[in-house]
């Protein structure tokens, strides 16, 4: 079955898009020379799908001060959402409570039911629409007083949602919604601020005869060095070790370079990345690595550890994303 309509874009294994920001400030008619700090979520997204088992492994990049790892989180039941990009958003000296896009993201997915409940699978992907108008609203609740010129680039997008779920009739699925903005000059250095609504791309299942194997998500686009998948292809040494651990490991890795990775067993595949990942990050690198079942059962194999601290307010190195 397809899920595909008109307006989404399909993509057969990898996107990586993002932007380097931080924080930003805000002196229009509704915050008088209130700054607003927006603290971003920063790293790599790594999505495997096994046999009736997929894993979402993430791990951090420092991207500024006060930066958080991706923020991964069940969704209701069959869902797995990990957000990237501007997540905090804090507004200090004003008595507003900080703002966390995970969470209310959260709390909006808990009103729209569990993965495929209306027993439509393949027809339509309003499942996937509804949480990515979900977001978009919290988005623009907190955009809606910025009021400066936001220095972004046009593609670049300000939030980015990895969204996987398992689909009764379907199966396992993994979309990446980015939400990006548009500035309109009204003069005077007042600027009207618009989140236009998020793109779709669908990164799994690919096309028919694209490979099934690791795909990755980094944000920002910047970050350095080869994915995981690029690893295992370039025979690196510490990889090398690690699939020389068990014969069961080897096989499993062995099946995602033939980008059959839906043949390999999940409780290899699950090793493998526990072992991988530590393996090729820095020692302080934050990870987190969750599976979802086809029986929808969400479980952490690596649970996430507590973010950094924010930054202050008005920290002098803190970048800005307003144009000067």
């Amino acid at each position: 079955m397809n899920r595909k309509t008109p307006f989404l874009i399909l993509l057969p294994t990898l996107i990586v898009v993002g932007v380097s920001l931080a924080a930003l400030s805000s002196s229009g008619q509704e915050q008088s020379a209130a700054e607003v700090v927006v603290n971003l979520a920063g790293g790599r997204v790594d999505v495997c799908v096994a046999k009736d088992t997929m894993f979402v492994a993430t791990t951090d990049e420092q991207v500024e001060p006060g930066s958080h790892p991706p923020e991964m989180e069940a969704l209701g039941i069959g869902r797995v959402g990990v957000l990237l990009g501007a997540v905090e958003w804090i507004n200090p000296g004003t008595g507003n409570p900080t703002v966390r896009l995970d969470a209310e993201l959260g709390r909006a997915v808990q009103q729209i039911g569990p993965a495929d409940s209306s027993g439509n699978a393949g027809q339509e992907a309003t499942d996937v629409e509804n949480i990515g108008i979900a977001l978009l609203e919290q988005v623009r609740a907190v955009t809606k007083n910025i009021h400066h010129k936001i220095d972004l680039d046009p593609d670049e997008p300000l939030v980015e949602l990895v969204l996987a779920d398992f689909q009764d009739g379907y199966g396992f699925e993994v979309w990446v919604l980015t939400y990006r903005i548009q500035q309109e000059a009204l003069g005077n250095d007042y600027y009207d601020t618009r989140v236009l609504r998020p793109a779709y791309v669908q990164l799994y299942p690919p096309e028919k005869g694209q490979p099934r194997t690791l795909m990755e998500v980094r944000y920002p686009s910047d970050i350095q060095g080869p994915s995981l998948l690029e690893l295992l292809k370039q025979n690196d040494p510490r990889l090398q070790k690690v699939r020389a651990s068990s014969s069961q490991i080897f096989e499993a890795t062995g099946h995602l370079l033939e980008g059959e990775s839906p043949k390999a067993h999940p409780d290899d595949i699950g090793q493998f990345l526990r072992e991988a990942l530590p393996a090729v990050h820095d020692p302080s690198t934050r990870m987190a690595i969750a599976e979802l079942t086809d029986t929808k059962d969400f479980v952490w194999l690596v649970e996430p550890t507590e973010p950094r601290p924010a930054a202050a307010p008005g920290e002098a190195d803190a970048p800005s994303l307003l144009k000067h």
